[in-house]
């Protein structure tokens, strides 16, 4: 089973569609906008980035709970059929807290960027 289909978020809650992991402390995936995305494109797209941060970090039947997030900006409106493209890098951790930078772009261009904290669900 990949991190992917082990994380509880699924369909309609599931923002990440893609995820592949580019070292220890780096992950890249994809978000597909469409025109049934339940909270809208923009939350989801930020959900997206904390779902493959939590790809990066949470392995094994572990699970996190997102705890924070810091400076996101979404430069111009999502739209259905956009494909955001992700990277995720875990910048530090702090005892079982996570704190990760996010960044997307669509047709390579930056849209999308955050920072995210994540915390362990066990003690």
């Amino acid at each position: 089973m990949s991190w992917l289909q082990s994380i509880p978020h699924q369909f309609p809650f599931r923002a990440a569609s893609t995820g592949r992991r580019v070292d220890d402390k780096t992950i890249e995936g994809t978000f597909v906008c469409t025109a049934n995305d339940v909270m809208g494109p923009e939350i989801m797209a930020a959900e997206a980035m904390a779902q493959l941060a939590g790809g990066l970090v949470f392995e094994s039947g572990r699970q996190g709970l997102l705890s924070g997030i810091e400076g996101c900006e979404i430069d111009r409106p999502l739209e259905p059929g956009d494909v955001v493209a992700f990277t995720v890098r875990l910048e530090a951790e702090f005892g079982g807290v996570y704190r990760f930078r996010g960044t997307g772009s669509i047709g390579g261009l930056e849209c999308v960027r955050g920072r995210f904290y994540l915390a362990s669900a066990q003690a």
